[in-house]
């Protein structure tokens, strides 16, 4: 396990940071997760406000994003907890938070407070705009941010009705970032022994996932999305069934694939039409083209075309929902998502963190019930049962 042995200390909530938490834990991270001693990170909140879908009482969305970890409850804003944040940060590796600049310095948690308690610790944190600027410091989520405010959202609006963005897409690409920086940080004290601070945004997330609307849009100086792009491929866009599915073809060499795509298709026919002959042809007529493929995907259903395409080696996909992916064949061959059994007796779904290493799926955790090891970490830290019932009666424990 490449992270075996680094320690962690996470104070953060919802879902971008604690999801980078859990991409650093799934490969042996030791994760201590600080939540508020009576609240709780507000993400478990959801499963009684009906946001986030469940198994019994298990809400999905904490377990995805906190599998793994340990979890204590500590009042920060209290001397006696920010002690104890002091104390963890001593021994740990890593300092992850997605508090906002103003709440870590009313907290005394920034980089140079903890620096003093542990010269070596890496400080990642991350936020919704970025750390500098007159907007550094400012509230957002991916919704609004990643999707709107990149530019993501618009770029889907076709006459005017853009889709509502999807739970967490922004959240978990900016983690897998956050990661990145982390894993580069701790290569770069081992070899350098300087410590890091590690920055990411949802904006500088999205921005690398958008780079090439924005940046076309910058050479036309105009909206990359709103180009009218004429048809040249018939190769590389979706086809309806006959039940109303889609299959997608990206065949970009199109002339390696065009005589088998047509046997497997039982149009041998248009092998012989001058029109189609190569890509150029192709191109030039492209809309007639399109058309005989889309007239003949429409004349039978996907699981037909599922079985005629099976042995075509050229690129193309079954448009599938999200449950579908679930059951995906290929996905659970590789162990991409997998079942976990769950403390509550609850058997759960997970997908795993997309890394792959020695061709072996990384082992599954379940997530923590809020503050579950509270207990266990501050007897690790030398506090006794007295001390700890103290911490309990002042509020600054559960």
């Amino acid at each position: 396990m490449m992270f075996q042995g680094i320690r962690v200390l996470e104070v953060s909530a919802w879902v971008m940071v604690p999801a980078a938490g859990v991409l650093l834990s799934d490969f042996g991270a030791e994760v201590i997760k600080v939540e508020h001693p009576r609240t709780g990170d507000p993400a478990r909140g959801l499963l009684t406000g009906g946001l986030s879908p469940s198994v019994g009482q298990v809400n999905m969305m904490v377990e995805q994003t906190n599998r793994g970890k340990r979890s204590i409850g500590v009042d920060i804003a209290k001397p006696a907890g920010q002690k104890i944040i002091y104390e963890l940060a001593a021994s740990c590796d890593v300092f992850l938070t997605s508090l906002l600049p103003d709440v870590r310095r009313r907290l005394g948690i920034d980089v140079a407070d903890l620096r003093i308690h542990n010269p070596s610790i890496i400080y990642a944190k991350a936020d919704a705009v970025g750390p500098n600027g007159k907007e550094a410091g400012k509230p957002g989520f991916d919704a609004s941010v990643f999707f709107g405010r990149a530019g993501i959202l618009n770029s889907m609006d076709k006459n005017g009705n853009a889709p509502d963005p999807r739970p967490g897409f922004g959240d978990k690409t900016a983690a897998l970032s956050l990661a990145y920086g982390i894993a580069g940080a701790l290569f770069r004290r081992e070899r350098t022994d300087e410590a890091s601070v590690v920055d990411v945004s949802l904006l500088s997330s999205a921005m690398w996932v958008a780079s090439s609307d924005i940046l076309y849009s910058w050479v036309l100086d105009r909206d990359f999305s709103r180009v009218q792009r004429p048809l040249t491929n018939p190769l590389s866009r979706s086809y309806s069934t006959a039940d109303g599915r889609r299959i997608m073809l990206s065949m970009l060499a199109s002339d390696r694939w065009w005589p088998e795509l047509c046997r497997h298709i039982g149009r041998e026919d248009l092998l012989n039409d001058e029109r189609f002959a190569d890509a150029g042809a192709r191109t030039e007529h492209a809309e007639a083209c399109s058309d005989e493929l889309d007239t003949t995907f429409r004349s039978a259903p996907l699981e037909e075309w599922r079985n005629r395409l099976a042995s075509l080696k050229g690129p193309w996909e079954v448009v599938q929902n999200s449950r579908e992916v679930v059951d995906d064949t290929q996905a659970l061959a590789n162990g991409f998502i997998a079942s976990v059994d769950h403390p509550t007796g609850n058997e759960v779904r997970a997908i795993r963190s997309p890394v792959r290493i020695d061709d072996k799926p990384h082992p599954l955790a379940t997530a923590p019930e809020a503050w579950q090891d509270t207990e266990a970490v501050l007897h690790e830290l030398g506090y006794g049962w007295d001390e700890i019932a103290e911490l309990q009666n002042e509020g600054i424990l559960p």
